[in-house]
C-alpha cells in the first residue's frame, strides 16, 4: 500500500516509472520476437540456397543412383560437427546420401515431401543440438518416363543464431535501461518544475500562517491562478472583518465613554436630572444600534456566494415598507432588469436596499423609483430617487457619517444611521455611494458594485 503522505512529486514519479517500464518491457518483447523470426528467416534463407547448391551439385545415372563430387561443396559440408548438414532422400524417405558432416546420424528419416513442397522446423540431433531444417522435394527428369522423387535437406545448428539472439537482447536491454534512466532523470526534472508553483503555494501559506506575508504573491499559472486570486479576496474580507469587529469594539467602548460619564456625574450629585439621563441613555441606545447593525454587515464571501436575484428582495422589502407606513400612500415603482441579481450576502443586500428604501419613504411626498441595472459588463448600478425635500449639497457628506441628518423635522423619526450603515457595507464590496439631486426633485442615492468575479 503506498504511503498516504508521499509527496505529490514522487507519486507522479513513480506512476510514471511504473507505465514507463511497462512501455519499455512491451516493446522489448515485441522487439525481440521480431528480431527472431527475422534472424530465424534469414537462416532459413541461407539453408534454402544450400539445399539448391546440393541439387545444382548432385549428379544421378539412369538407375537413380546420386553422386555430389566433395570438390562442389560447402567446406563446412565436409567438415565433421561443422554445424552445417546436408541430406538427400529418395520419395519414400530412404537416404541416398549425407553429407560428411552429418556422418552417424540422419537429418530427416521417414520424411515425405511432395515435388515443390518445402518444409522448416526444428529438430533435435542424436547429441542433443537443435538444427534448423529446411527441406525441399523434386522431380529429377532423367529421361523419357524417367523422373525419381527426391528429398534435399540442409540443416544448420541453432548455437550461433541463439547466441546473437542474446547478443541482441544484451544490448537492447541496455540501451533500454539506459533510454529508462535518462527519460526518468528528465521526468523527475520536468515533475519539479511543473510543481514548482505548488511547492511555492505551500511555502507562501506556512509565511501567512506565521503572519510573515498577507496574501498569495502573483504570476502564477492560469490553473492556480484563479485560486490564488480566491484566496486572496477571501483572506481580504477575513482581515476586513477582523479590522472591523475591533474598530466596531473600539468605536463602541470610545462613544459610550463620554455619555456613561455624564451619568456618573450626574447620579454621583445626590439630584440626578430626569431630562439629563433620558438624553444620555437616548444617545448610548444610538450608539449601540448603530454598531450593532454595522457589525451584522457580512462583506462578500466571493468563494462561497451565489447570486442573489434583485426584483424579489426588492418586492418584498416594498411589501414590508407599505405595512409598515400603511398611512402614507406612495407610489413605489422598480425598475430592474430581467434576471438582475448580484453574488452576495442576501443580508448586506437587505440592509442596503432595506435602508434606502425606508428613507425614501420617509421623506418623499409620494413617489419613489428605483432603479437596478447593469453598468459595462461587470458592474451593478443601483439608484433610489424620490420626490421630497432632497438633501442639500453642502449635505451629501455628511449624511453618510453616523449619526447625522440633514433634517430635523419631527414628524420624520430616525436616528441618522442607515445611510452610514449603507455605506460601510457597500464599501466592504468595493463599491461608492454618491447622493444628488433626482429628477423627481427629491434626493437620489446612487450605488455602483463592481463583480466579484
Amino acid at each position: 500500500m503506498a504511503d498516504s503522505k508521499a509527496s505529490l512529486s514522487t507519486r507522479l514519479l513513480v506512476v510514471s516509472a511504473v507505465m514507463l517500464v511497462a512501455a519499455f518491457a512491451i516493446t522489448i518483447v515485441v522487439l525481440d520476437l521480431v528480431f527472431r523470426r527475422s534472424a530465424e528467416a534469414a537462416l532459413a534463407d541461407q539453408l534454402e540456397v544450400q539445399v539448391l547448391a546440393l541439387i545444382g551439385a548432385a549428379e544421378a545415372d539412369d538407375t537413380g543412383n546420386l553422386s555430389v563430387p566433395m570438390r562442389l561443396l560447402e567446406p563446412r559440408l565436409r567438415n565433421p560437427g561443422s554445424g552445417l548438414y546436408g541430406e538427400i532422400l529418395d520419395g519414400s524417405g530412404l537416404p541416398l546420401w549425407h553429407s560428411p558432416s552429418a556422418a552417424g546420424f540422419e537429418l530427416a528419416p521417414g520424411a515425405t515431401l511432395k515435388a515443390g513442397e518445402r518444409s522448416i522446423t526444428r529438430r533435435l540431433l542424436p547429441d542433443g543440438s537443435e538444427v534448423l531444417l529446411f527441406g525441399l522435394g523434386i522431380n529429377w527428369e532423367l529421361g523419357p518416363g524417367a523422373t525419381p522423387a527426391f528429398q534435399v535437406f540442409a540443416a544448420a545448428d541453432l548455437v550461433g543464431y541463439e547466441a546473437q539472439l542474446d547478443r541482441f537482447r544484451r544490448q537492447l536491454l541496455g540501451w533500454f535501461s539506459g533510454v529508462m534512466f535518462v527519460l526518468l532523470v528528465a521526468l523527475w526534472l520536468a515533475i519539479r518544475h511543473a510543481l514548482k508553483p505548488l511547492r511555492r503555494m505551500s511555502a507562501e501559506i506556512a509565511a501567512i500562517e506565521a503572519g510573515r506575508q498577507q496574501s498569495f504573491g502573483d504570476s502564477y499559472p492560469r490553473e492556480l491562478a484563479g485560486v490564488t486570486r480566491g484566496l486572496n479576496i477571501l483572506l481580504g474580507s477575513e482581515r476586513q472583518r477582523m479590522d472591523r469587529y475591533r474598530t466596531t469594539m473600539d468605536d463602541l467602548a470610545h462613544s459610550l465613554k463620554t455619555p456613561l460619564a455624564v451619568v456618573r456625574t450626574e447620579l454621583g450629585g445626590g439630584q440626578p436630572d430626569a431630562a439629563t439621563l433620558r438624553a444620555q441613555v437616548d444617545r448610548m441606545q444610538t450608539v449601540v444600534d448603530y454598531q450593532l447593525r454595522r457589525a451584522a454587515a457580512s462583506g462578500p464571501r466571493s468563494l462561497a456566494a451565489r447570486p442573489v436575484a434583485l426584483l424579489p428582495l426588492l418586492e418584498d422589502i416594498v411589501g414590508s415598507l407599505r405595512k409598515i407606513h400603511r398611512d402614507k400612500p406612495v407610489s413605489c415603482e422598480l425598475r430592474v432588469e430581467d434576471g438582475a441579481s448580484y453574488p452576495a450576502e442576501q443580508g448586506d443586500l437587505y440592509e442596503i436596499f432595506g435602508n434606502l428604501l425606508d428613507n425614501a419613504w420617509k421623506w418623499c411626498d409620494s413617489r419613489i423609483v428605483v432603479t437596478v441595472g447593469m453598468q459595462g459588463a461587470t458592474t451593478l448600478g443601483i439608484s433610489v430617487a424620490d420626490d421630497g425635500p432632497g438633501i442639500p449639497e453642502d449635505q451629501t457628506g455628511a449624511v453618510l457619517g453616523r449619526g447625522i441628518r440633514a433634517g430635523q423635522r419631527g414628524d420624520v423619526p430616525g436616528q441618522g444611521i442607515g445611510l452610514a450603515v449603507v455605506r460601510e457595507i457597500v464599501a466592504l464590496y468595493r463599491g461608492t455611494v454618491e447622493i444628488r439631486r433626482s429628477p423627481l426633485g427629491g434626493a437620489e442615492i446612487l450605488i455602483s458594485v463592481p463583480g466579484l468575479a
